[in-house]
């Protein structure tokens, strides 16, 4: 199955847009599938950046920021550029799939080849607070009749990264990609992060990380792959430690 990157970066913000979504609503009303595939092009008119930045201006001011220094007159405009730049993953990327023919040789049988990168460095917007949590990522898949180049997890991890989410849904959601979009038989991540949430508020936790899994197709019918997809990725992790 020929993988299609339309489904991670959507060329026509038109018509084709709204059908898609409707079928796509249709087919899971929830939205949990159809949620990665929101990616056309955003459109901020000037009148609207500049409102933006009054506003911005406004709260930072109130903050206690002094905005008539040197270093601080145009920190408005550089703090919403910031927060544009950092959720871009909306847009999506089109390089984010480029898929090949599997070399596996289905006929054969016996245990399930796995493909595992890591660690995928990421930085992410929580939607909770707005604040920045990074990590890395390990992703393994298990290919069908396609595989896709490996520098494309990376760009996958961060097309979902790059927007307002998560830990747990930015997992499930690289997963479901894998999953779907290049028809693998199962994949699977480890994402451990360290947010700055807790850092600066609330318990205030300097040292705290949080790991999150997610497992589809193969993985969950299989311990035995999970555990080995787990040994890889935290092997990995540790060597570097």
């Amino acid at each position: 199955m020929s993988a299609d990157p339309r489904r991670l970066h959507e060329l026509d913000p038109g018509a084709a847009v709204s059908r898609r979504r409707a079928v796509a609503a249709r087919m899971d009303p929830t939205g949990a599938t159809s949620a990665w595939q929101r990616t056309s092009p955003r459109r901020i008119s000037p009148e609207a950046r500049r409102r933006f930045v009054r506003q911005l201006a406004e709260l930072l001011e109130a903050l206690g920021l002094p905005l008539d220094t040197p270093g601080t007159r145009r920190t408005p405009e550089r703090l919403f550029d910031a927060l544009v730049d950092a959720t871009d993953g909306y847009e999506g990327d089109a390089r984010a799939l480029t898929s090949f023919p599997s070399e596996r040789d289905r006929a054969v049988g016996g245990a399930a080849d796995q493909v595992v990168e890591g660690p995928i460095r990421f930085e992410a917007l929580c939607e909770h607070h707005a604040l920045p949590f990074l990590g890395e990522a390990w992703v393994g898949y298990v290919p069908r009749g396609t595989i896709i180049g490996i520098s494309k997890l990376t760009r996958i991890v961060r097309v979902f990264a790059r927007r307002f989410t998560v830990q747990e849904r930015l997992a499930r959601e690289v997963t479901d990609a894998l999953h779907t979009v290049i028809a693998a038989d199962g994949a699977a991540i480890l994402i451990t992060a360290s947010h700055t949430c807790t850092r600066l508020r609330g318990v205030r936790e300097a040292g705290a990380s949080t790991a999150t899994t997610s497992f589809c197709g193969v993985y969950e019918r299989d311990a035995s792959l999970r555990a080995a997809f787990l040994a890889l990725a935290t092997r990995a992790r540790d060597d570097r430690g």
